[in-house]
Parts: C-alpha cells; sequence; structure tokens
C-alpha cells in the first residue's frame, strides 16, 4: 500500500514538474534497523513484517524516483506540542511529536540548502545532532 501510494504521487510530481519530496517511513526502516528500540525490533520481526517490507520497499522508489528527497524516520510518535526541538540521531531513537516532524518535512521541501536532501535521516526530540530551526530555550537546552 505505502510503495504503490508512494509511486503514483511519484509520478504526479514528475508529470507536474514537482522535484522536492518528503517520506515519512519509520526508524527501523531501511538501514535504520539497530536504530529501533530492543522491543520495536521485535515487533518489526513478527506483527510488523509485512508493514516493514512495505516501508523498505516505498525507500527504495523513493532512492530510484530521480527526485529530490529526504526519507524521514521519526522515533515513537507522540501527540504532544512541538518542541521545535528536532534531532537527527546516529544511535536509538527516543520520541518526537507529530507536529516536530511535520515541521522537519516541510522544512526538507521548502529551505533550498537543507541539509538532508538525498539522506534518510532518523529523527527524535531526544539526543543525537541537533537540527534546530527553532532557538528558543527549549531548542538550547536551557530549559
Amino acid at each position: 500500500m505505502l510503495t504503490d501510494g508512494t509511486k503514483l504521487v511519484i509520478d504526479a510530481m514528475k508529470e507536474k514538474g514537482v522535484k522536492r519530496l518528503a517520506v515519512v517511513t519509520s526508524i527501523g526502516a531501511g538501514d535504520s534497523k539497530d536504530q529501533a528500540p530492543f522491543f520495536f525490533k521485535i515487533l518489526m520481526a513478527t506483527a510488523m513484517k509485512k508493514i516493514f517490507n512495505d516501508k523498505n520497499n516505498q525507500e527504495a522508489a523513493v532512492v530510484a524516483s530521480g527526485l529530490d528527497y529526504c526519507i524521514v524516520r521519526p522515533g515513537g510518535l507522540t501527540v504532544d506540542a512541538p518542541t521545535g526541538v528536532i534531532n537527527v540521531i546516529e544511535g536509538e531513537a527516543g520520541s518526537i511529536s507529530r507536529a516536530d516532524v511535520a515541521t522537519f518535512c516541510i522544512d526538507a521541501v521548502s529551505v533550498d540548502d537543507f541539509p538532508y536532501i538525498g539522506k534518510a535521516p532518523c529523527i527524535s526530540s531526544v539526543g543525537g545532532t541537533s537540527w534546530v530551526k527553532d532557538r528558543s530555550k527549549a531548542a538550547r537546552g536551557e530549559m
């Protein structure tokens, strides 16, 4: 389902001349398997195996599309208010609000020099290397 829908979006983008795409998959997809928390890895290998096969195929379709892309792999999604803190992480994922994921995706398609084009960053509000547009005290870790 994800792969088929993404291929349709890619085709429509090419038809209309749209060049940049942001796609949300998941921590644990593609080469980020080791960044998933232990219990999530168990789910990925069992109950969610078909979903993760689809996510991996979706990512492959995006990479092969020829478009400028950013594959966004968030940690555990929350419904919390946006924090403005978005970290690109190297280690195990923490959590991130859906609103912060949306901000990252909007920036991926609208900021000319967005640093993660052609990449698949894992993002979290906890840990990692900071990519923060917000310069509030929360974004600087001063709360």
